[in-house]
């Protein structure tokens, strides 16, 4: 099982996750959230894990929301101060939610038990699915993104979307998003497949479905 470490503030995760490396368990490599690479490595990999390091009680409002946004990828763990009320956390979709200020040999051997643990469960619960190469957009975030709807097609709520995409600090432009989403309709079409939309304008549904009888999204 791959370990891909995210981070709601690369900076301030850094002392965590250097001494984690030391003891041989993480990735040298912190990604950011709303990393292209982040994401693309846990949709693309059979057994990925995600790591997600949350570094102080600011980012506290809203950690549900992302914990249960990462989770639509791959299996997530939370790191969080002392003292997090793991309940909310878990309830969003988290394996497990572990003190980051523990003893860090104790944080290693209980993140390699839950590695050990999730690697012999039953099979991530996303389905695998991979165009080749010829059909994937050139542009990464185009090619990111229809990885998410082929990944998951259950729908994607604009909001979701914004904020997976997003910065930690910023979503992602709604005017920005609307933009990339027309424009996978160029790569759905020779998969046989079209982008649907549905919701009101404040909050938009987009599913990928068999593209005959069905409409594409065209316009904002």
């Amino acid at each position: 099982m791959t370990y891909v470490n995210v981070s709601l503030d690369r900076s301030r995760s850094g002392p965590l996750l250097r001494a984690l490396r030391g003891a041989r368990l993480l990735p040298p490599l912190v990604h950011p959230w709303g990393s292209h690479h982040a994401y693309e490595e846990l949709l693309t990999q059979p057994q990925s894990l995600a790591i997600l390091d949350v570094p102080d009680e600011r980012w506290r409002p809203g950690l549900e929301h992302r914990v249960g946004l990462l989770r639509r990828l791959a299996p997530v763990i939370a790191l969080v101060p002392e003292g997090t009320d793991a309940a909310d956390l878990l309830d969003a979709g988290a394996d497990n939610v572990l003190a980051r200020n523990m003893p860090i040999q104790e944080l290693a051997v209980r993140l390699a038990t839950e590695r050990r643990s999730l690697a012999s469960a039953r099979p991530v619960p996303h389905e695998q699915v991979s165009p080749p190469a010829s059909m994937l957009p050139h542009h990464g975030s185009q090619r990111l993104l229809l990885r998410l709807l082929l990944t998951d097609r259950q729908p994607w709520c604009c909001h979701d979307l914004s904020r997976l995409l997003g910065t930690a600090e910023h979503p992602l432009n709604r005017a920005a998003l609307r933009a990339r989403l027309d424009r996978l309709n160029a790569a759905l079409e020779p998969l046989g497949l079209a982008l649907t939309r549905s919701g009101a304008w404040k909050r938009l549904f987009y599913t990928v479905v068999p593209s005959a009888g069905d409409r594409a999204v065209t316009g904002p």
